[in-house]
């Protein structure tokens, strides 16, 4: 009986060293490949609107208005936190309030555009709907 369980720890141990010596390899050998692209919490905040597209791409935008935009949404992304943060407000109440402040940045956002890219703004939103509408919801 004692070789018998002998044996079994022994054929543990060496089933758990196996596995240890092949896990490793096989992990970085995928991992190699995700390496190519960092993941998205560590590339630039240009997640914006739709799900990460950044709704001023494509504008041709000066780097003066990607300075004042950029602080726009910061300040916007500060107040959001702020009132996600209070604890006298209700869910809902955070809700509304946040959404209010993200249109407001969005409005204050347009206002550093040229007319021009106002309407380029306005047909990318409108492509982004048409998308949206026809593709079948998951």
């Amino acid at each position: 009986m004692k070789t018998k369980s002998l044996i079994n720890s022994v054929l543990g141990v060496g089933a758990f060293l196996l596995v240890g010596t092949f896990a490793p390899t096989t992990f970085a050998q995928s991992g190699t490949q995700d390496q190519a692209a960092p993941p998205a919490a560590s590339q630039p905040a240009a997640r914006a609107h739709e799900h990460g597209k950044n709704p001023f791409e494509g504008l041709n935008l000066s780097d003066e208005q990607k300075t004042q935009i950029k602080k726009i949404h910061e300040e916007a992304r500060a107040k959001r936190e702020k009132v996600m943060a209070d604890s006298s407000l209700s869910e809902a109440a955070k809700r509304e309030k946040s959404k209010e402040i993200r249109h407001a940045a969005m409005e204050q956002a347009r206002g550093v555009l040229t007319p021009e890219q106002r309407e380029q703004l306005k047909a990318n939103r409108a492509e982004r709907r048409a998308e949206r509408s026809q593709s079948p919801s998951a």
